[in-house]
């Protein structure tokens, strides 16, 4: 039986007031028309800084709907499933899902669908939704999740995304990571974005050199800024140790 409320069981390792005290102590990159943002799916102790920083940057905007998107592993025939429910209740609060775009994604002719089995804790979904209860007023949310990152899947929640998005006062949050040892390989692919090179993007993410943990959800993230005119903005130039995530970005407008 589906869920008509999605409940997070899991807690956060921080407590609203720690999190907004991060949140607000955060600079304000300047950027503007903010539409896609890049974190990992869940928040630790490790990567909150990254949290804050990102999530102060649309803290004095207003948004309808924000699409979070991560890897999971189920075995399922379509591959996109999006979380079912009308509404997400985490610790801090209870946020509305859209429901009437979720039915736009989940077309019958494609790899879209609504997801039937109760196993969501473990998303980063509940984590991202938290963030926004504390930097949003009234927004509602979506969740889907890639099973496959084959070319062809990625390519469809791609076109799906550049179809439905500009449409809507919408951010997307696109969950993936790639560790600091990989330094090298950080430089490489801010320098394929830069220029735009599409073949040496493609050929370094699916010939799995990339070491991206949601590689094809970052390729998806990035294509989909290129197609709306969003400037890629990284949190950080360098790894400060070999753990330490690098793909922490926001999207927005770039300057004029």
């Amino acid at each position: 039986m589906i869920q008509e409320i999605l409940h997070c069981t899991c807690e956060l390792p921080f407590s609203k007031e720690e999190l907004l005290a991060g949140i607000k102590k955060q600079p304000f990159a300047g950027q503007d028309g903010i539409r896609m943002i890049f974190l990992p799916p869940r928040i630790t102790k490790e990567n909150v800084d990254q949290f804050c920083y990102i999530y102060r940057q649309i803290m004095d905007t207003a948004y309808d709907v924000a699409v979070i998107v991560e890897k999971d592993d189920f075995e399922s025939f379509r591959k996109i499933p999006a979380l079912p429910g009308r509404s997400v209740r985490t610790a801090f609060g209870t946020t509305r899902m859209e429901e009437r775009l979720r039915d736009d994604f989940c077309d019958e002719e494609d790899d879209f669908f609504i997801r039937d089995d109760g196993n969501y804790s473990h998303l980063g979904f509940f984590d991202h939704v938290a963030m926004l209860q504390l930097v949003q007023q009234d927004i509602e949310v979506i969740g889907l999740q890639l099973l496959d990152e084959s070319p062809p899947l990625v390519q469809e929640l791609t076109y799906v995304l550049k179809e439905i998005l500009p449409f809507k006062n919408a951010i997307a949050i696109f969950c993936c990571e790639l560790e600091g040892q990989y330094q090298e390989m950080f430089d490489a692919l801010r320098n394929i974005i830069s220029e735009q090179n599409d073949t040496r993007l493609l050929n370094l993410v699916y010939s799995g050199e990339s070491h991206i943990a949601g590689a094809g959800l970052f390729l998806t993230g990035v294509m989909t800024a290129r197609d709306r005119e969003r400037e890629i903005r990284f949190y950080r130039d360098k790894a400060e140790h070999p753990g330490q995530n690098l793909l922490v970005a926001h999207a927005g407008f770039p300057d004029r």
